[in-house]
């Protein structure tokens, strides 16, 4: 008897150790994040006369994000992302953003090759990284020069950042690719806000179809996370 108790015992501690180390995987993944700050005072002012130009708004918060968008880079290196997001005004040589406002382009992560995560705003703060839907949505960059060079590491940690960021919003509904972003059939257009008018979206094609189809039965699979297009 003493044998046997002994042997479920054991049983169930193997069980536990497994599951902890199955568990653990995602959650090394997220203590290893690295910070890269490029929230200041200034690009929060900037950032809140876009949001009043764009949506509205008299603050430049990200409150209750209801929406995950999903990009690449369209540049080689990480080093190379970085320093396109450092600053807090744009670059006068992108005229077309330029025109409608002075904040820079801002992603909440980047996510390199090796499935590397880095942290550059705060999830409280709203970023410049899609037509639209800048104040409610949470910016997602991988890095790749364009959707075929993008890697299996990227979306196992896209898929291990969408969960943890769930589970800290619960008001996230939408997970979208920014290929999706204009798609008026899918439920997350409803959030579409637009108040100059002039300012006219463009086509973009990242992060592929393939991706985000593959970080949907991720999702699924190892987190059982679904949320609407």
């Amino acid at each position: 008897y003493n044998k046997q108790m002994l042997n479920i015992k054991l049983i169930i501690a193997c069980m536990i150790i497994v599951v902890i180390n199955t568990t653990c995987f995602g959650a090394d993944q997220l203590e290893s994040i690295i910070d890269h700050p490029i929230a200041s005072q200034k690009r929060y002012e900037l950032t809140k006369k876009y949001a009043k130009q764009h949506y509205n708004l008299d603050h430049a918060n990200l409150i209750d994000p209801q929406m995950i968008v999903i990009h690449h880079t369209a540049l080689a290196t990480v080093g190379q992302t970085m320093h396109a997001f450092e600053s807090p005004v744009i670059s006068t040589t992108r005229d077309k953003l330029a025109a409608y406002g002075e904040v820079n382009v801002g992603v909440h992560f980047v996510v390199d090759k090796d499935g590397q995560i880095y942290s550059l705003l705060p999830t409280t703060l709203m970023g410049r990284h899609v037509i639209g839907y800048n104040y409610t949505s949470i910016g997602i960059e991988n890095v790749a020069l364009d959707h075929s060079r993008l890697t299996d590491a990227q979306i196992r940690s896209n898929a291990i950042l969408v969960n943890m960021l769930v589970a800290r919003h619960p008001s996230i509904e939408y997970l979208i690719g920014h290929i999706e972003y204009m798609d008026q059939s899918l439920p997350h257009f409803k959030l579409y806000k637009a108040k100059d008018l002039d300012y006219e979206p463009t086509i973009k094609i990242d992060p592929g179809w393939s991706f985000m189809k593959r970080l949907r039965y991720l999702l699924k699979r190892d987190y059982n996370v679904i949320l609407k297009k």
